[in-house]
């Protein structure tokens, strides 16, 4: 059977997704959060996929969109390659996740859990890439688990503190059973959000995303 279509879940791969939107303004408190999902707040990456890097922003935009019954906040992402994007982050009952638009996933919308802050190393939950369970008809899941939790991490020559790790294996299931397709890291810093994720898809793409500057708002 043929492989499904990559699928590089990372920031720098979502796209605008249809929503229902509102002008409410998010105020969380974003010094507890490990997403903070402030009106204005920004991060600035650097983003090295198979070698090639380019700097990527991130800023939240102040507004807000529904998906399955969940409010998920807003933010645009630019860059070179890709100019100006659109994705969603869900910010909330401890849970924290990224959702979007995947061209490189043949145009589904995809969603990455990132990180839950109130479970222990080793704790693991299963969840699905799609709302249906599917990449383009094949079976698919993502196996999530706390690796790291109130580490420090250096980032571009800069300490953070109070950070977790998760791992995500994204598996298919192509016939014969559920099988590891690609890995990703994601650490996220209290206060500030995500300062690193790393993407592998082993014989495809190397992706990594390291946090240069960012303000909190």
């Amino acid at each position: 059977m043929k492989k499904p279509i990559l699928i590089l879940i990372t920031i720098a791969a979502i796209v605008a997704a249809g929503c229902k939107k509102s002008n409410n303004d998010p105020s969380p408190g974003s010094s507890d959060s490990y997403l903070p999902v402030t009106s204005g707040s920004t991060w600035t990456y650097n983003d090295a996929v198979n070698g090639a890097s380019e700097t990527a922003t991130v800023k939240m935009t102040g507004t807000k969109a529904t998906f399955n019954g969940k409010t998920y906040y807003s933010m645009t992402e630019v860059s070179p390659s890709k100019g100006t994007q659109t994705g969603y982050f869900y910010a909330d009952n401890h849970s924290y996740s990224l959702r979007g638009y995947s061209a490189a996933a043949g145009g589904l919308t995809i969603e990455i859990q990132l990180g839950n802050d109130e479970q222990a190393v080793g704790y693991s939950w299963t969840t699905t890439p799609t709302d249906d369970g599917n990449v383009v008809g094949i079976p698919a899941k993502m196996i999530n688990t706390i690796k790291e939790k109130g580490v420090s991490k250096t980032v571009n020559g800069k300490s953070y503190s109070d950070v977790i790790h998760t791992h995500i294996s994204l598996q298919y299931d192509l016939g014969a059973g559920y099988d590891e397709y690609a890995t990703y890291e994601v650490y996220l810093a209290k206060g500030v959000g995500m300062i690193e994720t790393d993407t592998n898809i082993p014989g495809g793409i190397q992706e990594k995303q390291t946090l240069k500057s960012y303000t909190i708002k």
